[in-house]
Order: structure tokens, then C-alpha cells, then sequence
């Protein structure tokens, strides 16, 4: 068993979602999980605060997910918002393999986000984290 850590740096570029007069209030969702094809194994998810009318947010903020079997299959799926009344825009998402990890070393990451369904994006996003698993 093991704990991951990631820490959020910041996002850079970010789609101006909400028009001229307003700028976009980002959050993010982090989802760890094992990809073992059928047997899936869920780390559960966690979720960054809203940095509000920002389109390059910095966040400085560390996430711990807790008895990690191993990094064989596993996977880091990150998911972007916009903050709104209502329903929140999807902004980006991107898709880690971690199981290249060296345990016990930071390692730092500085990710191209992908399109989200209909979202609203920026090719040019970037979101930036680094990453540590170590072995218990």
C-alpha cells in the first residue's frame, strides 16, 4: 500500500468562458483510479477551490489519496470547470498514467488539456502539477 500526492501549481490560458465582462471561475477534479480492465478500482476523487475571474489560476494546493495498492494500471483523470449559477462549463480534462513513477521521487508535470464534450476551450491550456507516490 502506498499514498499518492499531487499538488495543483496552477492552470495557464484558460478559455474565457463567461464573455468580455467576465472572466472564469476555475476549479478542478482530480479521480484516481486503477485501470485493471474489468476490476477497475476507484481511489475516490477530490476537488480544488474556485479561484474566481481567473483564466491563469494558481492554487499552490496538495491532495493525498490513501492506500494505494501500487502504480500498476493506475490513473490520474483530471477534470477542469467553470464555477456558474446552474450547471458548471467543462473547460479541459486530461488523463495521466502514473504507473512510470518513481517512488519516493517528485515528478513534475505540465499537461496540454483536452477538449470535454462541448466545453468551452483553449488548446493553448496548460494545467501544472507534480506528483508522488510513496510506498508505506
Amino acid at each position: 500500500m502506498g499514498r499518492l500526492t499531487v499538488i495543483l501549481d496552477k492552470m495557464t490560458d484558460l478559455k474565457d468562458t463567461d464573455g468580455a465582462l467576465n472572466h472564469p471561475d476555475p476549479y478542478v477534479i482530480f479521480h484516481l483510479e486503477q485501470d485493471n480492465w474489468a476490476l477497475d478500482k476507484n481511489y475516490g476523487k477530490q476537488t480544488s477551490s474556485v479561484k474566481k475571474c481567473t483564466c491563469n489560476p494558481h492554487y499552490n494546493e496538495t491532495f493525498t489519496f490513501e492506500d494505494v495498492k501500487s502504480l500498476r494500471n493506475l490513473e490520474l483523470n483530471i477534470k477542469v470547470y467553470d464555477e456558474d449559477w446552474g450547471r458548471d462549463d467543462a473547460m479541459g480534462k486530461k488523463n495521466i498514467k502514473l504507473e512510470d513513477l518513481t517512488p519516493g521521487e517528485e515528478t513534475e508535470f505540465v499537461e496540454k488539456l483536452d477538449k470535454d464534450g462541448k466545453g468551452l476551450f483553449r488548446a493553448s491550456a496548460r494545467i501544472y502539477l507534480k506528483v508522488k507516490y510513496d510506498e508505506e
